[in-house]
C-alpha cells in the first residue's frame, strides 16, 4: 500500500499542475491565432492581436484605471494596517483576540456582500462611485492581509532591540525609523505587492463601485458577453506575464531581505 501511495502521489501532483497551468497555456496560444475565433488547430501563427490590443484606447484606459486604483488602495491599506498592527502587537489576552477577529472579518465576508455594503455606505455619505470608491473598497479587503503579514514579522522581533536603542539614547522616532521599520521592510514590501495584485484582479468590488470608471477585469467581463476573441487572450496573457514577473520579483526580494537579516 505504501509503495502504491508513493507512486501515485507524484502522478496526482502533476495532474494538479496540469489542471492549473494547461488553461493558461491554451489561452496564451489563442493569442497567436490567425482568425477571429477561438479554436484549434492554429493554422498560422500571428502576433497582430498583441499590436491591436496595445493600440486599443479602451483597454489602455481600463489598465490605467486599474493601476491607479491598485496604488491608491495599497497606500490606504498600508497606512491603516501598519498602526493597527502595532496596536494589536501591544495588546494581549481576550482583547487581542477580539481585535484580530474584527480586523480579519472583511477577508471572510462574501465579496459581493462587502461590495454592496460599501456601495450603500458611500451612497449614504453622498459620495459617488468611481476611482476613489473602488480604491476604498479594495483597501477594505486588503487591510486584513497587511495586518497579518506585519504581525507575523513583528512576532519575530525581539523587544531587546528597541530597548537597547533606547538605552543608548535613541528616542521613539529614531527607534521607529532605524530599528522597527527596517526590520519590518520585508513584510511591508510583501504587503505592498500583495495589495497591488489583489486590487488589480478584484472584479466584484470594481463592478459595484466603479460607475463609469471601468477597471481591466470589468472591461474584460463586458467584452466577454459578446464572445471571446484572440485579442482578449492576448491582453490577458500580457497581464498574466506582468503579474507573474511582479510576484516573482517580490518573492525574490523578500527572500533576500530575510536572508540578509
Amino acid at each position: 500500500m505504501n509503495r502504491v501511495s508513493a507512486a501515485a502521489l507524484p502522478v496526482w501532483f502533476w495532474v494538479f499542475v496540469a489542471y492549473l497551468f494547461l488553461p493558461l497555456f491554451v489561452m496564451a496560444a489563442m493569442g497567436f491565432r490567425d482568425s477571429n475565433f477561438i479554436a484549434f488547430p492554429i493554422h498560422q501563427w500571428t502576433a497582430r492581436w498583441y499590436g491591436e490590443v496595445l493600440a486599443d484606447a479602451e483597454i489602455l484606459s481600463a489598465l490605467w484605471v486599474s493601476l491607479q486604483v491598485a496604488v491608491y488602495s495599497m497606500v490606504i491599506a498600508v497606512a491603516v494596517g501598519l498602526p493597527m498592527s502595532f496596536l494589536v502587537a501591544r495588546t494581549g489576552g481576550v482583547t487581542r483576540a477580539l481585535m484580530i477577529t474584527v480586523i480579519v472579518l472583511p477577508a471572510f465576508l462574501p465579496v459581493v456582500v462587502s461590495a454592496i455594503a460599501i456601495r450603500m455606505f458611500l451612497g449614504n455619505l453622498g459620495l459617488s462611485t468611481g476611482v476613489a470608491a473602488i480604491a476604498f473598497g479594495h483597501a477594505v479587503g486588503s487591510v486584513p492581509f497587511v495586518v497579518i503579514m506585519i504581525l507575523t514579522r513583528l512576532s519575530a522581533m525581539s523587544a531587546n532591540m528597541a530597548d537597547a536603542a533606547r538605552n543608548l539614547g535613541a528616542d521613539d522616532i529614531i527607534v521607529m525609523s532605524r530599528i522597527v521599520l527596517p526590520f519590518l521592510a520585508p513584510a511591508l514590501f510583501g504587503a505592498v505587492m500583495f495589495c497591488l495584485l489583489l486590487s488589480f484582479e478584484d472584479f466584484v468590488r470594481s463592478f459595484f463601485l466603479g460607475g463609469n470608471d471601468q477597471t481591466f477585469p470589468v472591461l474584460l467581463y463586458a467584452r466577454l458577453r459578446f464572445g471571446f476573441d484572440p485579442g482578449l487572450a492576448a491582453i490577458s496573457t500580457l497581464v498574466l506575464i506582468a503579474s507573474t514577473a511582479l510576484g516573482l520579483y517580490a518573492e525574490r526580494h523578500i527572500r533576500r531581505r530575510n536572508l540578509g537579516r
